[in-house]
């Protein structure tokens, strides 16, 4: 039996609009497109949904057609999310911050240096 975006939407367990089960059945065809390295355009959209069985408004292929053109699925969804990426962020972040935070420190120990024996307050005198 083959797999069809209206059977799929149907027995979802979530409340979704009609409209909301269009634009996922739009970016599931847009991902198997992908996947199989074809060209994503409203054309190759189109006869996938239609092989699906699957009625979407007119201007939805040709929408996400063009969001996606030039740009890869696979690079998008390999940098989303994920414990490695999110990690590896953070650790960047961390070094940036730290090599800010040594010059700060460095500026604080000359005008630190400056300063000895020096107390503009004091009232020993």
């Amino acid at each position: 039996r083959d797999f069809f975006f209206s059977d799929f939407a149907e027995k979802m367990p979530l409340n979704l609009s009609d409209m909301q089960k269009q634009e996922l059945a739009t970016s599931y065809a847009c991902m198997i497109l992908s996947d199989c390295e074809a060209k994503i355009n409203d054309e190759n959209i189109n006869k996938l949904l239609s092989a699906a069985s699957m009625k979407v408004e007119p201007y939805l292929p040709k929408l996400f057609s063009q969001l996606l053109a030039g740009k890869d699925l696979n690079e998008m969804f390999s940098k989303v999310g994920g414990a490695p990426a999110g990690g590896a962020a953070g650790g960047a972040g961390g070094a940036g911050e730290g090599e800010a935070g040594e010059k700060k420190e460095e500026k604080k120990e000359e005008e630190e240096d400056d300063d000895v024996g020096f107390d503009s307050d004091d009232d020993d005198e």
